[in-house]
């Protein structure tokens, strides 16, 4: 049985990563879907350490190339997945579980809204967490694990 929940600590501050519901899920799937051909043409697999994914491994990527389709996405469409990948992050505060960003899209917990590099780091630990089920078995599954790894360890 898949996973529904997943703890993820960054900065020393802790998170949980909810599942979206089928149908939120799916969406982004899709979404995705539509981005996977370009990201993977563009993708020199070779050039990187799967294993021991670093900085110094994606310095050697043609990152600009690879998320082309991201940087073309519109506002509104990037904003819908970033909302939803959001939407089910909590943060494990002393108090409980607080989710980050309520239902209404306004931020839920002190001191992210001008986070950058938590707010990104979520959003993309977020999203993997959401469709990794989908890609299970194929390369896309231990390049997207390694991704979230290092996302997870990093101070971005």
């Amino acid at each position: 049985m898949p996973e529904k929940t997943k703890n993820v600590e960054i900065n020393g501050r802790k998170f949980i990563l909810k599942k979206m519901d089928a149908r939120t899920g799916s969406f982004m799937l899709f979404k995705l879907m539509k981005l996977l051909p370009s990201i993977i043409e563009n993708l020199d697999i070779e050039k990187i350490d799967l294993e021991n994914l670093s900085l110094d491994s994606l310095k050697k990527l043609n990152l600009t190339k690879m998320l082309e389709p991201v940087f073309e996405m519109p506002e509104k469409e990037f904003s819908y997945i970033q909302d939803n990948c959001l939407k089910v992050v909590d943060e494990l505060l002393n108090a409980g579980a607080q989710p980050i960003l309520q239902k209404s899209g306004e931020w839920g917990v002190n001191d992210i809204a001008d986070n950058l590099g938590l707010v990104t780091n979520l959003t993309i630990q977020s999203l993997v967490f959401n469709v990794m089920g989908f890609f299970e078995g194929s390369p896309l599954t231990s390049l997207l694990g390694n991704v979230n790894s290092f996302q997870q360890n990093s101070k971005i």
